[in-house]
């Protein structure tokens, strides 16, 4: 009888049309310090569940909701408010717990964790399913990493990876090094993010998570150079990679290294093409090959016909390959959406005119505009 409930609940747990939200494992070791290990833990079991194409929430999304709910965005959250924001995010499961440190049996050591995790119907509050790990916490990594593994055969019993395979895509990673990269997912300032994140990558260079966040923090800042260097470190396999290449391709085109650009750019839509890299692989042609940079344009177009940067970038090519006509009625529209373009204002008045790009004239060059994120899915 205990087989069959437990069968039954594994295929509940593994329903593949809802949205998990994984929240912190709450701290039950009288000791606030320790806050960060349960936001770890989660941030394990989110990202081992994404790899497997589980819809999970994002922890930016989470931590937005949160805000907007008037509740803690860091530290202990409790289980009422955990199910009032996954009504907010609409999911449909709950993956919380709780850990525990008891003293260690050797003079120096970290003491033992034990960490538990269970899953919940959002709706009716009730638990599927419970799942442990426990050991010394120096092995924080492989313990966490273990309980992730447990809920990823949960959610997905289809899926042939084993226990081996899984630990080579999660390596461990030291102690000191995950401790400050959450402390930095924690920090509510910049410069204490990016102290944390650089602090985390010199103790474990292998931790290719700080080092998105770091690239993304400097490509936001436009400091594209120091961008590059971080983001090249974001390893195939990680469930960021798409964005940091992504981030890559507009740090590169930034730095007028085009064909470095087209690389990235040309990488992400092999495995998500997506308007949005499709109009910056046609601003990327306007410098490499301009009688293809159109296509592109028309393609980022077909599929958003209302954006005005599609809108924009189609007519500024059209009217560099002197198509005035074509040219006008892009633009006219774009302007029908954002009346004050001075840009747009300026290249229709040389299609009335059907006045083409003239040589040193800098007000017509480098126009085109890029998309310099991706949007966010689960």
């Amino acid at each position: 009888m205990l087989k069959v409930i437990a069968l039954l609940a594994l295929f509940a747990v593994a329903a593949p049309s809802e949205t998990v939200l994984v929240a912190p494992l709450a701290n039950r070791t009288d000791n606030a310090n320790l806050d960060w290990i349960g936001e770890s833990i989660a941030e394990t079991i989110r990202e081992a569940l994404m790899a497997q194409d589980v819809a999970v929430v994002r922890r930016e999304d989470r931590v937005t909701a949160l805000r907007r709910l008037s509740l803690p965005s860091n530290g202990q959250v409790s289980l009422a408010s955990v199910a009032k924001l996954a009504e907010a995010l609409n999911a449909g499961r709950i993956i919380h717990g709780e850990y525990r440190l008891e003293a260690s049996a050797t003079p120096g050591g970290r003491g033992s964790l034990r960490m538990e995790a269970y899953v919940l119907d959002s709706k009716r509050a009730v638990r599927i399913i419970e799942f442990s790990s426990g050991g010394n916490m120096d092995d924080l990594a492989q313990l966490q990493s273990d309980l992730a593994f447990q809920l990823v055969k949960s959610f997905s019993p289809g899926s042939a990876i084993t226990r081996g395979e899984f630990a080579s895509k999660h390596p461990p990673v030291k102690i000191s090094a995950i401790e400050n990269y959450v402390r930095g997912l924690m920090a509510s300032t910049p410069e204490q993010k990016h102290r944390f994140f650089t602090q985390a990558v010199r103790l474990d260079p292998s931790l290719w998570q700080a080092c998105y966040y770091l690239g993304k923090m400097h490509s936001e800042k436009e400091n594209y150079r120091e961008a590059i260097g971080w983001l090249q470190k974001v390893v195939p396999a990680s469930n960021e990679y798409i964005d940091a290449t992504f981030l890559l391709g507009v740090s590169r085109f930034f730095t007028n290294d085009f064909e470095g650009a087209k690389t990235a750019f040309d990488a992400v839509a092999a495995a998500k093409r997506g308007p949005e890299v499709v109009n910056n692989l046609g601003a990327v042609m306007l410098h490499l090959d301009q009688d293809r940079a159109l296509a592109y344009f028309e393609e980022a177009l077909k599929a958003k016909p209302s954006d005005a940067d599609y809108l924009f970038n189609a007519g500024y090519a059209l009217w560099r390959k002197g198509d005035f006509e074509n040219a006008a009625n892009h633009l006219r529209a774009m302007l029908d959406r954002e009346k004050d373009d001075q840009d747009a204002i300026l290249l229709l008045g040389r299609c009335l005119k059907k006045s083409g790009p003239r040589a040193g004239d800098v007000r017509t060059e480098s126009l085109e505009r890029l998309k310099e994120s991706l949007p966010n899915t689960l």
